[in-house]
């Protein structure tokens, strides 16, 4: 049962991402399919796809995928298993099933550069999210009703039902951001199980414990280490963790142009 509560806590929406209105099922198909679809450069068929899907966003028997001309490196086969694995489709509401039930569509190899294939991932843990600045990630941290830390001047520190979250900022930016944030809970969950969880709260696929959620932003889970188990604890503890490397450099060149404008220039 605590293994559930610990869950449940963890993986809530954001309230704000609870009231996003439902996107277009086919384009949130065509999304996910995406990402598991890697064409060759010089591919530049057009294919067409069709298949049908369950009330849980799973293919019923096989999808029928043909490229219009002649397929000479089997491009379409490559599809078709991109099909495949992006299965179960998240984002599809039960109530509207016979508009999702039979998909066709088509796919080329410019809508693998046109589409925002992370369009429909969720990028919050509990409502903070890299890029949030310093002010409103405190904000969101209070709003699960604990008291927010900050023993260092880049990390603030929340403590959620005995679960610890985590949002490390820029400190030479004006607002400085958040460029990863944490959230270190514990399950006796096998790690595939949590996985899944994540997965279906998320709404994208991982490779191998990670998640990409956007271009430049990443999610992964690991077990944490830096808490040793012992006899009278022993549930694992594991931290899932969402980074976004680009405000790092953001805020290197933030703190190049400070000790620039702070050095006068040589005079000659």
């Amino acid at each position: 049962m605590l293994k559930w509560i610990v869950l449940l806590s963890m993986f809530a929406c954001s309230s704000a991402f609870a009231q996003t209105p439902s996107p277009d099922p086919i384009a949130v198909i065509r999304a996910q399919i995406m990402q598991h679809w890697f064409p060759a450069p010089q591919v530049n068929l057009n294919f067409a796809v069709s298949f049908d899907l369950d009330r849980d966003g799973r293919i019923v028997g096989q999808p029928v995928v043909a490229a219009t001309s002649y397929d000479q490196g089997g491009s379409a086969e490559s599809l078709k298993y991109a099909v495949l694995g992006a299965q179960p489709f998240f984002l599809l509401r039960p109530e509207d099933y016979e508009s999702w039930k039979h998909v066709t569509t088509t796919f080329t190899r410019a809508d693998k550069s046109s589409t925002d294939i992370y369009a429909f991932a969720k990028r919050d843990i509990l409502g903070v999210a890299t890029g949030m600045p310093e002010a409103a990630a405190k904000a969101a941290m209070a709003e699960k009703g604990c008291s927010v830390s900050s023993l260092k001047p880049t990390v603030l520190e929340c403590t959620i039902k005995g679960n610890q979250l985590v949002a490390r900022l820029t400190e030479n930016m004006s607002p400085n951001v958040v460029t990863a944030v944490s959230y270190i809970f514990q399950s006796g969950a096998p790690a595939q199980e949590l996985v899944g969880l994540i997965s279906a709260q998320f709404h994208t696929r991982p490779f191998n414990r990670i998640w990409y959620l956007s271009n430049s932003s990443t999610m992964e889970l690991n077990q944490y280490s830096s808490e040793p188990r012992s006899a009278n604890s022993p549930v694992p503890s594991w931290v899932l963790t969402i980074n976004e490397p680009r405000f790092l450099d953001q805020d290197q060149d933030a703190l190049m142009e400070k000790q620039r404008a702070a050095v006068p220039p040589p005079k000659f």
